[in-house]
């Protein structure tokens, strides 16, 4: 009975049990906010348009307009000259603006500035036409009569076009043309000359715009743990160029800015920016984001929000970086830091050939460091689209639980290493890694090429972190260089030791960049002839001693399109090595004090002891490292001078006496010096010098 009525039971839940089931997968589809995912999808949060200024550029028959400032030249101005007077339409220039975004540019009015220089006359009169092709739609405005006339010197003539509102498609373009109809000078005084001027800081014409320019979207966020990565998304036709030459990027999260290094990734044309957020309470929270750009600095910001909901859990999970899974950008558009650093080694190997050794330790942060770590965890990566760079790798030894494991394995690293130096040819990767993925110039980063060394060898070091996140990564180059004429560059060749390696780049690649070698050589060998060429933002310090040489070269803030050349000449002549030059000198010094004082021993020696100070001043000449003929003249002066001193100082007093017993002829004291002197003649009055002092001593009677 009892197992009857439990049978019962059992028949009698069944039915409750799949109602439950039922009902809980109809909820199924709104469980997604308990699995750590935004509810929220991507918004579009600006811009229709943008309040701009587009500045002229480039030739007045091929110019363009940007928006951006620092496209602007430093120092050179493009100019258009109309000498003499016009009384026929003359064209000034054109100027295209190629990258617009479709949309809808609304009714405004445009003004277009344009500088000029007047001169050899007191003023002109100008009757100019300013013409806006938007689309297929042409605006223009001509000069008024009140400012039409121009004064002499420099000032800026300008036009107010009022536009109507039109659409612009993808493949339109916005064209400014510049006519002048009639033109007459006042009061002439020779060649008479008006000159527009644009394309630089001092002569910024340019063009007060409202256009469409990009579209800012705020994406979904990601949840990983308690990190929740939030992007924006600039879609625009200028690509890299609106993130690297617009004055800054912000996102704001429940009002506060986030901060620290955001990673960058291409996306089909667009540019997606990535922050990490840790500031979440914990479950689910709703959290207004903001993103702003500010094309030019103190310039209007253009910015969208928009709220999202998102659901974090405990602190574990989440490595503080976001790690894209699209290969991400090697610049943000300010350069990431670079710092060379490095020892190298001058002396002779086992065959008496002079062999450089040196080792070259480049650190790279920011973006590019990212950038190297991403590539290390997808070694053999065929799934991802890669670029050709990092495509070059082989998968190796690296399985497919090291690949993309968002951590760094040491086979990973090992297996990089071997492909950079044994891959693809005897050069291996290396050249086409520095080369192609960091944008160095490899020959002058090294100080030769790649097939130039007798061996090489590379290590990487991940500097105590092995996450992809954004942390330093160094590489450290091995090389010897022989000098044996073959593959090598001749003994006492003249060789460039390091130059200006940063390759230019449309985006900017590097920003920080310095600079620290140490050299040495042998007591047999020497660096003759160090010098720097081109450039005031590296030194360099020599220094010889008996036992070798030492060469600093050090730079710090060197500009990425600083052009210099650090060049040596290696050498082991016996007349340039430190050892042989420091015995010849302390040699020349010593013979030549020696025959001083054979010189002097008949005559006082005070002040020829006292020259020996001169000794320390050709230790000073040969310490700083001057050249070996520097030295041997700066002895042989020391020399000479001794000489003369040795040759000239008075007589010894003892020496006097004993020939003064020796001779007849009556002698006579001088009154300052005690020397006596003998008097020879009997002419009175009689004047000689003191043998002693050279003083005139004058006898009466």
């Amino acid at each position: 009975m009892r197992a009857a009525i439990a049978h019962g039971e059992v028949m009698s839940a069944r039915p409750l049990l799949i109602v439950l089931i039922f009902l809980a997968s109809m909820a199924a589809p709104f469980s997604d906010n308990y699995i750590g995912d935004a509810s929220a999808e991507d918004t579009l949060v600006c811009c229709e348009t943008a309040a701009v200024d587009l500045y002229l550029l480039g030739s007045a028959s091929a110019g363009t307009l940007s928006p951006f400032s620092q496209d602007l030249s430093t120092d050179t101005s493009s100019s258009a000259t109309i000498a003499g007077s016009v009384t026929s339409e003359e064209s000034v220039g054109k100027w295209v603006l190629p990258n617009v975004w479709p949309g809808t540019v609304p009714a405004n009015t445009w003004k277009v500035s344009i500088e000029y220089e007047l001169t050899n006359a007191a003023s002109a009169q100008i009757n100019a036409t300013a013409s806006l092709k938007i689309g297929s739609q042409t605006f223009s405005a001509s000069t008024e009569p009140g400012s039409s006339v121009l004064a002499q010197g420099t000032g800026t003539l300008t036009f107010d076009i009022e536009v109507d509102a039109t659409s612009i498609s993808d493949m339109g373009a916005i064209e400014l043309s510049l006519t002048a109809r009639s033109l007459v000078f006042t009061i002439p005084t020779g060649d008479a000359q008006l000159e527009f001027l644009w394309g630089s800081e001092d002569a910024d014409s340019h063009v007060e715009a409202e256009v469409p320019l990009f579209d800012l979207t705020l994406l979904e966020p990601e949840v990983e743990g308690s990190d929740v990565y939030f992007s924006v998304l600039i879609d625009s036709n200028w690509g890299m160029d609106l993130l690297s030459k617009s004055d800054s990027l912000q996102i704001f999260v429940a009002g506060t800015e986030l901060s620290g290094d955001p990673i960058e990734t291409g996306a089909d044309g667009a540019v997606r920016v990535t922050w990490t957020w840790q500031g979440a309470k914990g479950g689910t929270e709703t959290v207004s984001v903001e993103a702003r750009l500010t094309i030019e600095s103190g310039g209007q910001s253009l910015s969208g929000s928009t709220t999202f909901e998102i659901e974090t859990f405990d602190t574990s999970g989440g490595t503080g970086t976001y790690y894209p899974p699209d290969e991400p950008l090697k610049s943000n558009g300010d350069g990431s830091p670079i710092s060379v650093s490095g020892t190298f080694s001058l002396g002779k190997n086992s065959d008496g050939l002079l062999q450089l050794d040196r080792t070259t330790r480049i650190e790279v942060g920011g973006e590019m460091a990212f950038w190297m770590r991403w590539g290390m965890d997808h070694i053999g990566d065929e799934v991802t689209t890669l670029s050709p760079v990092l495509k070059s790798f082989d998968a190796g030894s690296v399985g497919d639980d090291e690949r993309v494991s968002r951590n760094i394995e040491q086979i990973e690293v090992m297996e990089m290493e071997r492909q950079l130096l044994s891959a693809s040819g005897s050069s291996g990767l290396l050249s086409y890694y520095l080369s192609v993925g960091l944008g160095l110039e490899v020959e002058e980063l090294l100080g030769g090429n790649i097939n130039q060394f007798l061996s090489r060898d590379i290590d990487v070091e991940l500097n105590g972190e092995s996450q992809v996140v954004n942390h330093p990564v160094t590489l450290v180059v091995k090389t010897v260089m022989l000098f044996d004429g073959d593959d090598g560059p001749d003994e006492g060749e003249r060789i460039e030791l390091i130059g200006g390696f940063i390759t230019a780049q449309p985006t900017p690649l590097w920003g920080e960049v310095s600079l620290s070698l140490v050299g040495k050589s042998s007591g047999m060998t020497s660096f003759a002839f160090p010098k720097v060429v081109s450039s005031d933002s590296v030194t360099y310090r020599h220094l010889r001693m008996p036992w070798g040489e030492t060469l600093t070269l050090e730079g710090s803030n060197i500009a990425v399109d600083d052009y210099f050349a650090f060049k040596i000449t290696p050498s082991n002549s016996l007349v340039t090595s430190p050892g042989v030059l420091t015995i010849l000198t302390l040699f020349v010094l010593l013979l030549g004090f020696m025959f001083a004082l054979a010189f002097s021993r008949s005559r006082r020696r005070g002040i020829l002891l006292l020259e020996l100070i001169l000794i320390p001043l050709v230790g000073i000449i040969h310490w700083l490292a001057y050249p070996s003929v520097f030295v041997g003249g700066s002895a042989a002066t020391v020399v000479v001078i001794w000489w003369v001193t040795a040759v000239t100082s008075p007589r010894k007093r003892s020496q006097l006496l004993e020939q003064a017993i020796k001779i007849t002829t009556p002698v006579i004291n001088c009154p300052a010096c005690s020397t006596p002197n003998p008097v020879e003649s009997q002419e009175r009055p009689l004047r000689f010098a003191c043998v002693g002092c050279q003083r005139v001593i004058r006898i009466e009677a």
